[in-house]
């Protein structure tokens, strides 16, 4: 059963806090609806019940039985819940947060409040380590709550934020794999998500968590970050995560990195990805454990 570890649910709510950042689109009635305009976006609908439906067609389609569907915007956390109580045995709500924000407590209050499956930080956008002592309340909000945190490192690029021409500061060295093993000892019965392989970090993890059993890679988005890595293409970066004692087929979790409509689901990067599963010879239990056992395991 295919499943997918990386969808981001583009809610009105989304568009709007994005649409409200533009100079020309702020003072829209409807800054959603206007900055989908702009990005040549389909609107989304004003009820995340709505939305989530629409996914759910577009999941059916492609034979998805569920996916992992992610807030992605401040506040969020209540419209990814809606969605995914809709739909409970196809949808599981995580929620973007930061944890230097001004009400983390309440974040992370709501986040168990709507039984959200987990939290994702992404330290290069929001300026701290991943064992800045800051993130500290997350982790042991994670372990009360039996959540699973997502982990950005290395590169960080947020293509709507981009194409509406907001400024932002990015800074990738907050991304170090360095600084996120041994927030992975200390916490070792929280599961840890790496997305995008590590992002271009994957030589420098693979050193740092030997002996690591909570952390798992997702494979989403297009990796592009191999043009200047060590790793010549997808087919290696799969065998050597493959290969590797402290990962392995059973902590490697398929994502699609979907985000909007109307080009919805992202089959291609699927397709991409078996093909190179197929090159390297996975077998068919390690394939099925990729592309769903692995995700269904973790997040039942």
């Amino acid at each position: 059963m295919l499943e997918d570890a990386h969808l981001h649910f583009f809610s009105k709510g989304v568009l709007a806090f994005y649409g409200r950042q533009v100079e020309a689109l702020k003072d829209e009635l409807d800054p959603a609806a206007a900055a989908a305009a702009q990005l040549g976006l389909e609107a989304p609908a004003a009820e995340p019940e709505a939305l989530a439906a629409r996914w759910i067609a577009e999941l059916d389609s492609h034979g998805v039985s569920r996916a992992a569907l992610f807030g992605s915007a401040p506040g969020e956390q209540s419209t990814v819940a809606r969605a995914a109580r809709a739909f409970p045995d196809r949808l599981l709500p995580f929620q973007m947060l930061n944890p230097r924000g001004a009400d983390v407590a309440g974040v992370l209050r709501s986040v168990a409040e709507n039984e959200l499956r987990g939290v994702l930080l992404f330290p290069a956008m929001h300026g701290y380590y991943p064992d800045d002592a800051v993130c500290r309340p997350v982790y042991e909000a994670a372990r009360e709550h039996g959540l699973v945190v997502f982990v950005h490192l290395g590169r960080l690029k947020i293509a709507i934020r981009d194409k509406l021409g907001i400024a932002g500061t990015i800074d990738e060295r907050f991304g170090d794999p360095t600084r996120l093993a041994p927030v992975l000892r200390e916490h070792a019965e929280v599961p840890f998500i790496v997305p995008h392989f590590g992002c271009g970090t994957l030589a420098q993890l693979l050193p740092v968590i030997r002996g690591v059993r909570n952390l798992y890679l997702d494979t989403s988005s297009s990796n592009a970050w191999m043009a200047d890595s060590p790793y010549r293409d997808l087919a290696t970066v799969f065998r050597t995560v493959l290969d590797c004692a402290d990962l392995g087929p059973e902590r490697i979790l398929f994502g699609s990195d979907s985000t909007t409509f109307p080009r919805g689901w992202r089959s291609d990067v699927y397709e991409t990805q078996r093909a190179a599963l197929e090159a390297v010879k996975a077998s068919a239990l390690e394939r099925d454990a990729i592309f769903g056992g692995n995700l269904r395991r973790l997040v039942p």
